[in-house]
Parts: C-alpha cells; sequence; structure tokens
C-alpha cells in the first residue's frame, strides 16, 4: 500500500502532465543526422560488397554466413539451426580475423540508429514541434519505468551518435534545460542493502569511488590503481547489480572467462559481506517465493524454488537483482513526485518534460535557474534515507547534450 499511495498512484499524474508537455526537438537538425546515418550505412553496404568481391545482401544472414565462414574460412563461434550465428557477440569475437566484420558491425550500427532513432524521432515530432512520448508505470518487472512511441530510454548513452541525437532536443525558445542523474545509485544502494563495510567506507570517502574500489580489489593505494585496474573493477561493481557473471563480464571487458573469474574472485575478497548478501538473498527469496524492497514493492519468484540448470540461474540473476532495481525504480519514482510537487509549490513556471533511466530533464527560464537547480537536488537528493549519501549530478544547457557534458 506504500508502494501505491505514495508512488505510483501519484506518478500517474506526473507522468500524465509530462507525456502532454512532450519534449521540443529540432528537426531540421534530426533530418540531417538521419540523412548522414543513411549516407555511411549506404557507403559501408557498398565497401562490404567490394570486400567480399562479389554482390550479396549484406542484411540477409544467411546469405552472410556464406561469405564469412565458406567463402572467407572465419571461425564459426556459435552453431545454430541454419548454421553458424552472425549475431554481433560472434562477429566480435572475430572481428580481428579479416577487415570485413568491423565493417559489418559498423553498418549494422548505422543502420540501426538510422532506423530506429533517425526516421522514428522524426515521425514522432507533433505539430506542436515537440515529441510527446509515453511512460508505462508496469511494463518492467523491477519497477522501473519505461518509455514508448518513441522509446526516448533507448537512445545510445554512450556512443557519439548518441549525444549527436542528444543535440536535437531542445528546451522551449528562451528557456534552459536542467539535466539532472543519480551518480552510481544501483552501487550505492548495494553498498546499504549489503552493509559491507568496504563498500559504505568507499562512499564516505567522497573521493573517486570507482578507484577507491579499485584499490580495495587489488590491494593497492588508491594513488597506484592503475586505469585498467579501475575500468575493471568498475564493471565488476555495475554488473553485480544485474546479477552478472563470469562469463558476462569476460564480454564487457574483452578478456577471457577464467581472467573475468579472477577479477570477480578478487572483487568478493575486497568486499566479504557482498557475496554472503547476495546468496542470503537468493535463499530468502527462494524461501518466500517474492522479493520486496524497503518501500514495500513486491515483487513475485514462485518458479524459483522449482527452476534448474540454465533457468535456475537466470531465476537467481534476477532474484539477486530485484532488490538493487527495485528500490532504485521506487527511490526514482518518488523524487519524480517530490519534484513535480516542489516545483508547482514553487509557483515557478519550470516543467519537468522527461526522464530516462535515472536521469531527468527540466525546462525553465534563465530568471528560475537558481531556484530550479535548489529544489531538483533536494528532491533527488531526499527522496530516501539509505546508509550512504544519494548525489546527484546537474547541469543546464541549451541542448540536452550540452547539459550532459
Amino acid at each position: 500500500m506504500n508502494v501505491y499511495e505514495q508512488v505510483e498512484l501519484p506518478l500517474v499524474a506526473v507522468l500524465g502532465r509530462m507525456e502532454s508537455r512532450g519534449i521540443c526537438v529540432d528537426v531540421t537538425m534530426l533530418r540531417t543526422i538521419n540523412d548522414e546515418f543513411a549516407k555511411e550505412a549506404t557507403q559501408l553496404d557498398a565497401k562490404i560488397q567490394k570486400t567480399a568481391g562479389h554482390e550479396f545482401k549484406v542484411n540477409s544472414p544467411q546469405q552472410l554466413q556464406t561469405v564469412l565462414f565458406d567463402e572467407l574460412g572465419l571461425t564459426a563461434v556459435k552453431k545454430i539451426k541454419s548454421g553458424f550465428s552472425t549475431d554481433a557477440s560472434s562477429l566480435e569475437a572475430i572481428q580481428d580475423e579479416h577487415k570485413i566484420v568491423p565493417l559489418i558491425l559498423r553498418y549494422r550500427e548505422v543502420e540501426k540508429l538510422r532506423s530506429t532513432y533517425g526516421a522514428p524521432l522524426i515521425d514522432a515530432v507533433a505539430p506542436d514541434g515537440r515529441i510527446h512520448a509515453e511512460f508505462r508505470q508496469t511494463v518492467a518487472r523491477t519497477g522501473r519505468l519505461s518509455s514508448e512511441n518513441p522509446n526516448l530510454h533507448n537512445i545510445p548513452v554512450r556512443s557519439q551518435e548518441g549525444r549527436r541525437l542528444r543535440y536535437a532536443f531542445v528546451p522551449s525558445p528562451g528557456w534552459l534545460l536542467c539535466v539532472a542523474d543519480y551518480n552510481q545509485i544501483e552501487l550505492r544502494i548495494l553498498a546499504h542493502l549489503s552493509q559491507d563495510s568496504g563498500l559504505l567506507a568507499a562512499f564516505a570517502s567522497h573521493e573517486d569511488v570507482h578507484r577507491s574500489i579499485a584499490a580495495s580489489v587489488f590491494g593497492v593505494k588508491p594513488t597506484d590503481v592503475t586505469h585498467e585496474q579501475r575500468e575493471q573493477a568498475k564493471a565488476v561493481s555495475y554488473g553485480l547489480a544485474y546479477g552478472m557473471e563470469a562469463y558476462g563480464l569476460s564480454q564487457r571487458l574483452g578478456v577471457s572467462v577464467s581472467a573475468a573469474k579472477e577479477v570477480m574472485d578478487k572483487y568478493f575478497a575486497g568486499f566479504p559481506s557482498l557475496r554472503a548478501y547476495m546468496d542470503a538473498t537468493i535463499k530468502d527469496i527462494r524461501n518466500k517465493g517474492y522479493s520486496r524492497t524497503e518501500f514495500g514493492r513486491i515483487r513475485p519468484f514462485p518458479d524459483l524454488a522449482t527452476a534448474v540448470g540454465p533457468q535456475r540461474q537466470a531465476a537467481e540473476r534476477q532474484a539477486m537483482n530485484a532488490g538493487i532495481q527495485g528500490l532504485a525504480a521506487d527511490i526514482f519514482k518518488f523524487a519524480l513526485v517530490r519534484l513535480d510537487r516542489e516545483l508547482s509549490a514553487g509557483g515557478l513556471d519550470a516543467r519537468l518534460i522527461l526522464q530516462v533511466h535515472d536521469e531527468v530533464l527540466v525546462e525553465a527560464p534563465p530568471s528560475e535557474k537558481d531556484r530550479v537547480e535548489a529544489i531538483v537536488r533536494d528532491a533527488l537528493t531526499n527522496a530516501a534515507t539509505l546508509s550512504v549519501p544519494l548525489e546527484v549530478s546537474l547541469a543546464w544547457g541549451e541542448n540536452w547534450a550540452a547539459a550532459k557534458g
């Protein structure tokens, strides 16, 4: 009832207002970006066929199999019913074997950007020059919000192309865009739930948390942590929130499964309470048949006690991250309710116009900048009280990309 009354029910009106307002976009820029995607895809298609030595349909998995494995004799990584897989992970594993493979991977990336983000975003612009995406509260099992028509949650986060697309999202004329997102919220929740002294100390230091964690994992001083060690520790930290195991880590780091397992073993040795928390969580959910967040959100796990083999492993991964993802969902949804309420109570013209994962976008006239910033920080950082502080990164800009930095 707490989740329903304090979070989900008031959030309905907040999301309704967000959908109605929408976010302003620069359609001319979107068209330019889409044309560039289309041009690069055409050039890559031609280059791939020239490299193969003959014409073929690059989008045809069957024809691609023939070119890669029969004609060029490249290593077939994964067997499937129709021969051998040409999916992304299989091609990434052999991209050093022939120059055609990186071309194919890039072609697919650009073609996806064109077909998923370019044209659909242009088509989604309403007559008022804004995109009015829809938000769903009950689609994701974790409790997280989802977006559709169009899915603005799906815009690439780390790629240069994703950054380019964000330049097209702008505030109302003469206004500014405030972008705020939580810093390492899943990892902070993991520290809070596990009460691991090392993780708690890493956040309490207010230093670079990934460097502090890497220092504990590899047994060195924070000043002696290498870039590689920091990235490895960071990958494990984020992976734990999603139940990632050694194979998944090996794919992310580009190392062998055994090397990835060694990194994970060092991580758990540095933070021993983590493994105990994970094991106890899975055992508790198996006994009860459901998980429950501190806010009270329940997620049923009816198959955890009876599943075997890969199904059991998948169920255990989901059970392990249910508390982390569920609490993150509760905190973020409650923060949206607080933010909308406080902006309204302050009598401001500023308004909440978009949320993406752990990120909120507010547009405001320049005269309200200081007041809006104070309200956004307060709404997000005080949405819950954890054993470690909730922190946000906040910036202003004339478009989404500029505000993200």
